[in-house]
């Protein structure tokens, strides 16, 4: 948007995140894998930033993508930029937060979590000292009654009112492209382990449809379910994302209608209100790319 004849546009911080994002992880599969959105999406944000600055940004090609020379100039400014931007929160925010605050996360969402919102916390709030608890959801809700952790990301229960939801996904029914089961046998399953709603819609799903199933994979990480699905082993339900990583699945034809599996923030008591909305805000922002 121009404010005068003179005026330039203003960069959109959020499209310089996803550019960055772009870069280091050498494409836009990474990229989608790692904010937690689609390839769509990134590709859109890519375009949108390419139309503010009236030029192109990056080339495709078998390998992954290159950086015009453009893109290699808006590169040497982004990190500057993006740091500051956070600098400058940090420097105006009233008062700095001290002490020590306890972080629950589940499993599947510690590598992402670990890798890139705790530096993001620190830079924001450099005098806080996280500390963090990888553990099942439910495990976590039970931490936070306990007032053993501070802060958790859990996923939703159906009967359960949390106080915000960061991010939502589908889960797909998935098997292999080469996948071939024999008739009149036992359908191979990869099976959560422990106790998890994601177990439960599984076994839901299957007394549904009332299928002979053999679980021949257990696990309690999304990981390992998803390259037993990957390698032909057996079929899972798994979050939607995995499609977008992983080229060896595929969408099960004629299974029940997705669910939504919502991540939701719940906290104790144990912060002073003004300190719990700062944090809150911290870990929000760093969750809109999970939408």
């Amino acid at each position: 948007m121009l404010i005068g004849p003179l005026m330039k546009p203003l960069l959109d911080f959020e499209l310089l995140n996803t550019f960055a994002t772009v870069v280091a992880e050498g494409g836009f599969k990474g990229a989608a894998s790692k904010l937690f959105r689609s390839q769509a999406a990134i590709s859109m944000q890519i375009k949108r930033l390419e139309e503010l600055l009236e030029t192109s940004l990056l080339q495709r090609n078998n390998r992954g993508i290159k950086l015009t020379q453009s893109g290699e100039t808006l590169l040497a400014y982004t990190d500057k930029l993006l740091s500051l931007n956070n600098e400058t929160l940090n420097a105006l925010s009233k008062a700095p937060l001290r002490g020590e605050v306890h972080f629950g996360v589940p499993t599947d969402y510690a590598p992402y979590f670990l890798r890139h919102f705790i530096p993001q916390l620190r830079l924001t709030f450099p005098e806080l000292v996280p500390l963090v608890t990888c553990a099942r959801s439910r495990e976590l809700r039970k931490m936070v009654t306990r007032a053993e952790v501070d802060i958790a990301i859990v996923t939703g229960e159906p009967t359960l009112e949390d106080s915000e939801t960061l991010w939502s996904e589908r889960l797909l029914w998935l098997g292999a492209k080469h996948l071939e089961v024999e008739p009149n046998t036992a359908l191979p399953v990869a099976l959560y382990d422990g106790d998890c709603i994601l177990r439960d819609i599984c076994l839901n799903d299957l007394k549904k449809r009332e299928i002979n199933f053999k679980p021949v994979v257990k696990s309690a990480e999304i990981i390992n379910l998803e390259v037993a699905v990957a390698s032909g082993l057996a079929v899972s339900l798994l979050p939607e994302s995995c499609l977008y990583t992983n080229p060896e699945l595929r969408e099960l034809p004629g299974w029940p209608e997705s669910h939504v599996l919502t991540a939701n923030l719940i906290h104790t008591n144990s912060l002073q209100p003004k300190s719990l909305n700062r944090i809150t805000d911290c870990i929000l922002k760093a969750s809109r790319y999970y939408q």
